[in-house]
């Protein structure tokens, strides 16, 4: 197995079947290829006997006669293609017509292979992935998911984070707030326990719904996310917020239907 460009890949077929994840198709003519640790940005084949360990792969190998297991997680719009490469259906930004870079493809003995876009991967000793924090699971704890809501950072933090909401991205993450009525910038350790509850009761209905209307073909209508007013009529504000060194998102709000609570009535009404 060789990382693409070091021998020449095979002509794919031009009518294999391919198996996409929920894509998103203002990346469809982006290149999709992924930063590797040094910023630079390649695909990168898998070498089953850990010879030449990609460095796009998170984390350390397990050590010893540790299994090996690579997990790969597609997020919103990460796809693997079957026999086949993904092709650009439109100019990126720069007006380029270039065809998404893999992040990882798999060749095998028979001539065939997998070419995966748009993902994260890291080495893993187990098979087993809890489904605990899937927001589409019938298994989703929603205690763990109220607990890391308490956090004293803002929900729109805790909202992204893989740990606690699987498959939660970004579109989601305004649309609920919205309809929840809460600020994004909005401590999670102020807002009261019913307010949570609600929260997280969006979380699962919307993502419930916008499964549900993909499998039927039907858009998801939003109501704040790309805006520039909410349903009640009011002007929508946006900018990136992120974490301190972690990857801002662009974030829509109301202030009116999402005014951001102060600390200190909320620390009252609890005490």
């Amino acid at each position: 197995m060789e990382p693409p460009g070091s021998s020449p890949a095979p002509e794919p077929p031009q009518k294999e079947a391919h198996k996409e994840g929920a894509a998103d198709p203002e990346q469809d003519g982006e290149p999709s290829g992924q930063k590797t640790l040094d910023g630079s940005s390649q695909s990168a084949a898998l070498n089953p006997q850990g010879d030449d360990e990609s460095e796009c792969l998170e984390g350390d190998a397990p050590a010893g006669d540790a299994g090996r297991w690579l997990r790969v997680s597609f997020g919103l719009f990460g796809s693997v293609w079957v026999n086949e490469f993904s092709r650009a259906k439109k100019a990126n930004k720069r007006g380029d017509w270039r065809d998404p870079s893999p992040r990882l493809v798999l060749y095998f003995g028979g001539g065939g292979f997998l070419a995966f876009y748009n993902c994260q991967m890291s080495w893993s000793s187990s098979p087993v992935v809890t489904p605990a924090c899937d927001i589409l699971s019938e298994k989703f704890h929603r205690g763990q998911a109220l607990e890391a809501l308490g956090q004293a950072q803002p929900v729109c933090y805790t909202l992204l984070d893989q740990r606690h909401f699987s498959g939660l991205g970004n579109i989601i993450k305004n649309e609920v707030l919205y309809r929840a009525g809460i600020h994004p910038l909005s401590l999670g350790s102020v807002l009261s326990a019913p307010r949570r509850e609600a929260l997280v009761d969006h979380v699962v209905e919307f993502s419930t719904a916008w499964l549900q209307g993909k499998f039927q073909g039907r858009p998801q209508h939003t109501q704040v996310y790309q805006k520039d007013q909410c349903p009640a009529g009011h002007q929508v504000m946006k900018e990136a917020f992120g974490p301190p060194g972690g990857f801002r998102r662009l974030t829509w709000w109301c202030p009116q239907c999402q005014p951001q609570l102060s600390e200190e009535p909320e620390r009252r009404q609890v005490s």
